[in-house]
Parts: C-alpha cells; sequence; structure tokens
C-alpha cells in the first residue's frame, strides 16, 4: 500500500535511503507556560528544518521519520512546507506519547468521563491517517506509541488498544517508544491484539544492552531501533557498535533501523545554552554517515550491510513485508 507523506502517498520503493527517527520540531507538554521563553518564529523553524533536510539531501538521504506523536508538540503545517520546500519524504506520526511525558492529563480525563473513549481515541487515529490533520490536511505514515519506566501503565495499554485497533484499520505501521525495557511487552500487547510483528518497531533498543533482550525482539518478528546513535548518557557509540556486531553474528540485521533521535527546533528554553552547544556538537543527523559507519566497517561489516539497514529495512518496515 501507498506510504503517507508530508508532500502525498510514495510507493515504498521510494523511501531510498532512509533514517527512521529524527524529529524537525519538538515541544514537552507545559512548554507553552514558560512564558520568559522566546515565542517561537514559524517562519525560522521552517528555515532551519530546510537546512537541515538539504544537508541530509545532499549526504544521498530520501526519507526521514519523524515519530513526534500530537501531544509533544507535532506541527504538521510545518512538516508540510519544509517537505514541499525541499522535496523530500517526510512521514511523519499520528499517536500519542507514554503518560509520563505525554499529554495525558487530558486523555486520561477523556478516559475517566467519556464511556466511548477508547473507541475515540482509536477513530482519532483512524480519522487523521485517511482525512489528514487539521489545518494542513496532510495525512500520518505511522502511529506512535511509549512507555516510560516500568509498569506499563493502564494509560499506556489504552493507548496501544487504540493504535494497535488504527494499524489493523489502515494499514498503517506501529513505531514505539521505550525507556530502556519493555519492549518485550509492547511487542506482546500489539502482537496479541493481532498487529504482525513485521510492522512494529520496538524504539531504542540500543540503551538497552541486554544482547538477549535485542534478540527476543527478532526473534518475536520486530524491527528493533539502533536510533539513539551520538545520545550517550546511558550507551556509548562504541558499546552500540558492539552490540551491532552480535546482532550481525546472528543474522538480525535485517531487524535493525538506525537513526539519532535528533531534534532541529525545540519549543520554549529547556536546556541551558551551555547544555545545547555541547549536545549539537556530537548530535547531528548524519553522525551515523560519519562516524559510526566507519567503526563498523572497522569493525568486519560491509557496506552492503550498513546500506541495507538505511534502504532496505525501512522499506520492508513500510511495505508491511516480513
Amino acid at each position: 500500500m501507498p506510504i503517507n507523506t508530508a508532500n502525498g502517498p510514495i510507493a515504498a520503493h521510494a523511501l531510498g535511503r532512509t533514517l527512521m527517527h529524527e524529529h524537525l520540531v519538538i515541544g514537552m507538554p507545559g512548554w507553552e507556560s514558560d512564558s520568559k521563553a522566546p515565542a517561537p518564529d514559524f517562519r525560522n523553524m521552517v528555515a532551519a528544518c530546510v537546512d537541515r533536510i538539504e544537508e541530509l539531501k545532499s549526504a544521498g538521504f530520501s526519507t526521514i521519520l519523524d515519530p513526534c506523536p500530537s501531544d509533544l508538540g507535532r506541527n504538521a503545517d510545518l512538516m508540510g512546507e519544509v517537505a514541499a520546500r525541499t522535496g523530500f519524504n517526510i512521514v511523519f506520526a499520528a499517536g500519542l506519547y507514554n503518560e509520563h511525558h505525554g499529554g495525558s492529563s487530558y486523555w486520561n480525563m477523556v478516559f475517566a468521563t467519556d464511556p466511548d473513549a477508547d473507541k475515540r481515541l482509536a477513530d482519532l487515529f483512524v480519522y487523521e491517517i485517511e482525512n489528514g490533520v487539521r489545518g494542513a490536511g496532510i495525512k500520518p505514515g505511522v502511529i506512535k506509541v511509549g512507555t516510560s519506566h516500568p509498569p506499563f501503565s493502564a494509560y499506556e495499554k489504552r493507548v496501544f488498544k487504540a493504535a494497535a485497533t488504527a494499524s489493523l484499520a489502515t494499514g498503517v505501521p506501529i513505531t514505539t517508544h521505550t525507556d530502556v525495557v519493555l519492549g518485550d511487552e509492547q511487542l506482546a500487547l500489539l502482537t496479541g491484539l493481532g498487529v504482525p510483528a513485521s510492522q512494529i518497531v520496538i524504539g531504542h533498543c540500543c540503551d538497552n544492552g541486554d544482547h538477549d533482550y535485542h534478540m527476543h525482539l527478532v526473534e518475536g518478528g520486530a524491527f528493533i531501533g539502533f536510533d539513539r546513535f551520538g545520545i550517550t548518557n546511558l550507551r556509548t557509540d562504541e558499546q552500540r557498535v558492539e552490540a551491532l556486531m552480535r546482532l550481525r553474528a546472528k543474522d538480525a540485521l535485517g531487524s535493525v533501523i538506525v537513526s539519532h533521535d535528533t531534534v532541529a527546533c525545540w519549543l520554549g528554553d529547556m536546556f541551558p545554552p551551555a547544555i545545547m552547544e555541547r549536545f549539537n556538537l556530537v548530535h547531528h543527523p548524519l553522525h551515523f554517515s560519519r562516524n559510526i559507519a566507519p567503526k563498523l566497517k572497522d569493525a568486519g561489516m560491509s557496506t552492503a550491510e550498513i546500506e541495507a539497514m538505511l534502504v532496505d529495512n525501512p522499506r520492508r518496515y513500510f511495505g508491511g513485508a516480513a
């Protein structure tokens, strides 16, 4: 089936080299309350995002997945304009974030007061996918859901169930956020509801150093996200390279997607300038190509194997192929 992008539907073979977890804009719930922070300027954000996309184009990339859910600052108008100006494929998301960091206050109230709340949420995801996001009119091509630290909360399970309903109704795949663990519980819940494992990415698996955890998800049929290269507070990039080589030894690279979880524009002013400056020096969406791929080659991985993680695996995921 065609893949929804901010420039309209495309075929899976048109994705090309793809980064599977990068953000144009993120705004943590509550950013609007920081009234002394600089007000977001739409035109400046568009310009910054266009510059970033042009860098990716010059490096041979054709597509990003921006899995920002609707309660984390998703801006479909901005994605539509950036895609139109660059001719770049931007696949974006319907969905909700985890209970701890997402817009759970609103939806918990809905769940507490509306007896049809579960259907209402699933219908919302389906409506956006089939009719477009209010204002921009462009359609999401993936559903994003997430968990925070254990346990897997009742709120998060309801969001996952709505996502499963919408995925089965539309054929659109699901990508998840994890805080290191609970990927196996995510996969069990979604597949138990009928979602094919091959249409699920369990996110941020590279923050977990347990090889058995990775293999359990791979053997369950899911894709796993090595999608935080450059973010080293939990795992170093050297440890991630070692983990990828262990997966290679098990012939499991066909289940790995790679990315960085970069953010081109933050809403609000959460981080001190010194922290942002240091972070931006190393956290860039070309970090994998420039710095990680050479390390993988030194460790024995071939160029073809690296390209398969950037081209073949995203195509198989969005194409619905096991």
